[in-house]
């Protein structure tokens, strides 16, 4: 009995080179390969946590750092499972060249992702809890950075699988690189007659009133007047925000700051325009002119 399950256990299966392959091989690389796993996504959170806890890292830093350890780990223990399973390490690289082939012909995408996700850890361009815009414009907060794809979170409560290779070869907009400061420019307008002075001054009084408005002397807040329209004089406000300090989209933001105009204007008085046009007749069809006309006995107005 324990004869014939050696020889089955011993019987080769696969032949790679000089190299036999097993069902007992088999069986202890998945056995090393699944054990390896499992303790290292254990030592990986407690990483994590003492990284965070002992020195204090940001969450970017830690999460480039664990990243990089878990892969370097993983391929060390994939080389340990292949070499019990009976695999020549010295061998390793006809596998390596047969991969090739195979990323040559239809792994082209997996492998961008890959490289891309191991430049995104070690360059730092982009990092955990920044707030980056897309080229389609979609804006979201940076959740998780791994090899394949990066994580983000927008403000519609959408978790975005993005992958790695868009951070590399796209152009990318982000709100938090080195900091927060943006500045936002609304344009709005009164109607003529309104005194600009006044408008400058109701219009930077209800901004400073909003607690997303950050001020100091290289933040100016102004008003601008921008020119003469064709139913409006025509200003901007011009207001420097800390987007991190408030986790809102950014048409939320402007939107509050609209309300704000409005309000403060109609409290003050100033008219806010619409688009007005003169009309100028030339000629007129005698039946409307009669119908203009006013009745018998009656006094033009």
């Amino acid at each position: 009995m324990l004869e014939s399950w050696s020889h089955v256990l011993t019987y080769p299966l696969v032949k790679l080179g000089e190299t036999s392959f097993t069902l007992a091989g088999l069986l202890k690389f998945f056995l090393i390969l699944g054990l390896g796993i499992f303790l290292l996504r254990y030592v990986r959170r407690k990483l994590e946590k003492f990284l965070v806890g002992r020195f204090h890292l940001t969450a970017s830093v830690v999460n480039s750092l664990v990243t990089l350890f878990y892969y370097a780990f993983l391929v060390v223990i994939l080389l340990v499972a292949l070499s019990s399973a009976g695999l020549n390490l010295t061998q390793v690289g006809i596998v390596l060249g047969a991969l090739g082939v195979g990323i040559g012909f239809g792994l082209q995408t997996i492998t961008s992702n890959f490289i891309s996700g191991i430049i995104l850890l070690t360059e730092g361009s982009l990092r955990v809890g920044d707030l980056v815009e897309l080229e389609d414009g979609t804006l979201g907060v940076v959740k998780k950075i791994a090899m394949r794809s990066t994580i983000l979170r927008t403000f519609d409560g959408q978790d975005l699988i993005v992958p790695n290779s868009e951070f590399i070869s796209k152009r990318i907009s982000t709100w938090t690189y080195e900091d927060d400061w943006r500045r936002l420019h609304l344009p709005f307008g009164v109607a003529y007659g309104s005194s600009p002075s006044k408008v400058k001054e109701t219009i930077l009084k209800a901004a400073q009133r909003l607690e997303t408005t950050e001020i100091d002397p290289e933040h100016p807040l102004e008003v601008w007047f921008e020119g003469f329209g064709d139913s409006a004089l025509n200003f901007a406000l011009s207001v420097w925000i800390r987007q991190s300090k408030h986790q809102k989209p950014l048409a939320r933001i402007k939107s509050d700051y609209y309300y704000a105009i409005h309000e403060a204007l109609l409290e003050a008085g100033i008219e806010i325009p619409f688009p007005q046009r003169d009309l100028h007749l030339r000629t007129i069809s005698p039946q409307i002119l009669a119908t203009l006309k006013p009745p018998s006995g009656g006094s033009h107005v």
